[in-house]
């Protein structure tokens, strides 16, 4: 009896730390959007003129936003420019992740 007993609690924790792993994404990098998808929202936010925000690829620990209105830049670049037009960021293609509409804010 003993045996199926420990036999059955070994089973368990095996199982538990099958689960923690599977369920486990230390250190993963958000997918992002899909291609398509980005791109159309890209194309939407060009076109009408809308304020969003960017989500781009970073290195470190800390998120890198970049928030204005869209303009096309020089080889697969884009121009952010902020509300008050006074500062210009340029943005390349395959940084951004998201892009998120930011005129209901």
């Amino acid at each position: 009896m003993s045996n199926q007993v420990s036999a059955i609690k070994k089973i368990s924790s095996q199982l538990n730390d099958r689960y923690r792993q599977f369920l486990v994404m230390d250190n993963a990098e958000p997918m992002g959007m899909p291609q398509k998808q980005r791109e159309y929202f890209l194309a939407q936010a060009l076109t009408r003129h809308y304020h969003v925000i960017l989500h781009l690829r970073h290195t470190g620990e800390e998120q890198v936003l970049m928030s204005g209105y869209l303009a096309k830049g020089p080889k697969d670049t884009l121009l952010v420019t902020n509300a008050s037009q006074n500062i210009t960021q340029v943005a390349h293609l395959n940084q951004i992740m998201f892009v998120e509409r930011n005129d209901y804010r």
